[in-house]
């Protein structure tokens, strides 16, 4: 299985970056049809999320009408979930590891968003030309986040796991300030920092391009469709519906029209009080994912990437003391509905 996405153009901070601006839930509906099932989704309004908003809008699951609640972040829409106000939600991947740690329901991954690995990097001080250039250097870093988890597999799938470096505590925008001014030797910034980055410093060097990274050594850094067990039994068909939509029709549509899609997004946007965002905000950071068709999501599932890539984080969250033990894995990652694809 190739790479995917629109990975000839160019965040789960990212989409962290993106939701962290609603403090609440907003609510709205999307194209409606007639006599339909309801499913109600939490959805981050990050753009991988937004390709389930434009299966509505583009009518692409014509026998579900979707109901979206926005939320902030993963937290508040997992316990929405929990609380029955929502069905089924987008989120990025480290809460539900976290929460299915605790034990909080019977948590199911049904299906994937996007890999969001292609939308990290590593820039380094201009002739920083790989990896090992940075033994010995200082690297700006949010500890124990994503963007240290993108730092180690980078480092470890380069057989350099144990060279010495110093990292430096700093959120991604501090750390491409620390850059640009020379306090550090490397930074792992935000997908949206870096051409301002190259602006400032146009003899910066792009170390480490997880879009560019081969399938089997990127991080996988997933954005998940989830819900409970209880709802997947209960509402299987609806949900069969969108998820089928989401890796035929609008994964379609983005690969073979993906201006449209861009253009829908910025809709999107605007719809959520985001006024200002235009086309060439969304590019880099819809395009930055990795997305799967249907094939490939069956794939995915049958090879267990989705899991080995929750254990490979599972553990590196652990280590670092950001949830208390491995989660339960294989109760997790359910493909009740993709093998029905």
């Amino acid at each position: 299985m190739g790479k995917k996405g629109i990975d000839k153009r160019t965040f789960l901070k990212g989409s962290a970056a993106s939701a962290a601006a609603l403090a609440a839930p907003n609510f709205f509906i999307g194209k409606a049809h007639a006599a339909n099932e309801k499913l109600k989704v939490g959805i981050i309004p990050a753009y991988s999320f937004g390709l389930y908003w434009l299966i509505q809008d583009q009518g692409f699951a014509p026998g579900v009408d979707m109901e979206f609640s926005v939320f902030p972040s993963g937290p508040p829409a997992i316990e929405a979930m929990v609380g029955g106000s929502v069905d089924a939600i987008t989120v990025g991947s480290v809460p539900p590891l976290a929460a299915m740690f605790r034990k909080v329901a019977d948590f199911r991954e049904i299906s994937i968003c996007g890999d969001a690995s292609g939308l990290f990097t590593i820039i380094g001080q201009p002739g920083m030309n790989s990896l090992a250039d940075m033994e010995g250097k200082k690297i700006a870093v949010t500890s124990g986040s994503n963007f240290d988890f993108f730092l180690d597999v980078a480092l470890e799938v380069n057989g350099l796991k144990d060279m010495p470096l110093t990292r430096v505590n700093m959120e991604p925008i501090d750390g491409q300030a620390a850059l640009i001014a020379g306090a550090v030797d490397a930074t792992v910034p935000l997908a949206t920092s870096k051409k301002l980055i190259f602006d400032a410093k146009p003899d910066a060097s792009l170390i480490v391009d997880g879009a560019k990274m081969p399938l089997d050594a990127r991080p996988s850094i997933m954005d998940v469709f989830m819900t409970t067990q209880p709802v997947l039994d209960a509402k299987e068909e609806a949900l069969k519906q969108v998820v089928a939509a989401f890796h035929d029709e609008a994964v379609g549509m983005l690969r073979s029209d993906n201006k449209a899609v861009i253009d829908r997004m910025v809709v999107w946007q605007e719809g959520l009080g985001r006024a200002g965002v235009t086309p060439a905000d969304v590019d880099p950071l819809l395009n930055g994912y990795f997305y799967f068709d249907t094939q490939e999501i069956k794939d995915v599932y049958a090879k267990g990437i989705l899991t080995k890539a929750l254990r490979v984080q599972s553990e590196f969250l652990v280590a670092n003391e950001r949830i208390g033990g491995m989660p339960d894995l294989d109760a997790l990652v359910s493909d009740q509905i993709v093998k029905q694809l």
